[in-house]
């Protein structure tokens, strides 16, 4: 407990430092930020939640007090005035505002080309529409934790991934990414509407979260890193649309920039420098994953920018050989692109199962408690000791 208390005390002292006017000296706000958050990383009793709370909200704090000067750069929509020149109580609603929205919406930084549509809709029917989104993540949640954990390929005892059949690793693929993306809808959508139920959101600040499955032709497109690799008039036109969320692209891609510009002397907008980005982005991904301080989460991450990397020039070369769009290369790009998540997953895959996270013997619904109608012994889920 004490170490939620701790992330709590970090948390109000990063927001003091971007809510007070920017100082030579803004920089000492973050010192006790990393201090406290290091040892909440590093403490015996933390666990991987903690872990990867703190790592995300150092990210932050390093981009809103030492990278962004966020007071006189960052604006929201109709804002005409730097908050700068406003009052503390203002400049606090302010920074609260801009920490609830991670993907910069109703921001000018927003980046309209990744986000879904804005959905213009009266409250009644977002509410409506965001229930039923929700009733359908809460039943996906459950049907993807009772498959995992009555697979024994999801445990602590399973043979590593690359030992298992072909068959199953293609399937296993395909269920974890769902199961990723239920519990993190069930999550994101119960935020959207206590905040929007209670007034203090709008409808349209809240675009969906995920992108649509038939944009995800591509890898780049399936995480959502944008390129200015162009193919034909219409295919890969420029990689915009997104499949995965971007709640984490803010905190990523601010510091993959300035790493390229300051650290390693890239010129922006260069090849070099977009490549540059791309890497550390990964990094830091697989950086907030990382589980019982195992390294291959990141190993797997990274593995995304290279798979990138080598598309993006796979498709140059297709382009100055004058390949053009059509549906069976669309159709090839979906093959590729579960291919080449099923190739590489089995490293992060193996590192939640050294970690036990495979081990989950409970559902949100079903089979949240013991007792209920769906009872432990009618599902030997793993960790009952009755099973």
């Amino acid at each position: 407990m004490h170490l939620q208390i701790l992330a709590a005390l970090s948390k109000c002292i990063s927001t003091a430092g971007m809510v007070v006017r920017p100082l030579p000296h803004r920089w000492v706000f973050f010192l006790p930020v990393v201090a406290i958050n290091s040892y909440c990383y590093f403490s015996k009793v933390s666990d991987d939640s903690i872990r990867s709370n703190v790592i995300i909200e150092t990210l932050i704090a390093s981009d809103y007090i030492l990278l962004t000067d966020i007071q006189r750069e960052l604006r929201q929509i109709g804002q005409r005035e730097p908050i700068i020149n406003a009052g503390i109580w203002d400049r606090l609603k302010w920074t609260l505002q801009l920490l609830c929205s991670p993907r910069g919406i109703g921001w000018t930084h927003e980046q309209t080309s990744i986000i879904p549509p804005h959905a213009h809709l009266s409250r009644l029917d977002f509410l409506r529409n965001r229930l039923i989104a929700l009733v359908m993540a809460i039943i996906g949640n459950d049907i993807a934790f009772i498959l995992t954990s009555i697979d024994p390929g999801f445990s602590r005892d399973a043979v590593t991934y690359y030992e298992q059949p072909f068959l199953w690793r293609f399937w296993a693929t395909g269920l974890f990414f769902f199961r990723l993306k239920s519990s993190i809808q069930v999550y994101l959508l119960l935020i959207t509407l206590l905040l929007v139920s209670t007034g203090l959101s709008e409808p349209d600040t809240w675009p969906d979260f995920f992108g649509r499955l038939a944009d995800a032709y591509t890898v780049r497109r399936w995480w959502g890193y944008e390129s200015t690799l162009f193919l034909g008039p219409r295919f890969l036109t420029k990689y915009s649309r997104r499949v995965w969320h971007q709640q984490l692209r803010r905190i990523v891609s601010s510091h993959g920039k300035f790493l390229s510009r300051h650290v390693f002397g890239l010129l922006p907008g260069t090849i070099a420098s977009s490549y540059a980005q791309l890497y550390v982005a990964f990094f830091l991904s697989g950086l907030i994953h990382v589980t019982s301080f195992d390294p291959r989460p990141i190993c797997f991450f990274l593995l995304q920018a290279v798979t990138i990397t080598f598309e993006d020039f796979i498709i140059s070369v297709a382009r100055k050989a004058g390949a053009q769009s059509s549906f069976a290369v669309q159709i090839l790009g979906y093959v590729w692109v579960y291919c080449s998540l099923t190739v590489t997953f089995g490293i992060w895959l193996d590192s939640m199962n050294s970690a036990g996270i495979g081990d989950y013997a409970g559902t949100l619904i079903l089979n949240r408690y013991h007792g209920s109608w769906l009872s432990n012994e009618s599902l030997p889920l793993r960790g009952n000791p009755e099973a």
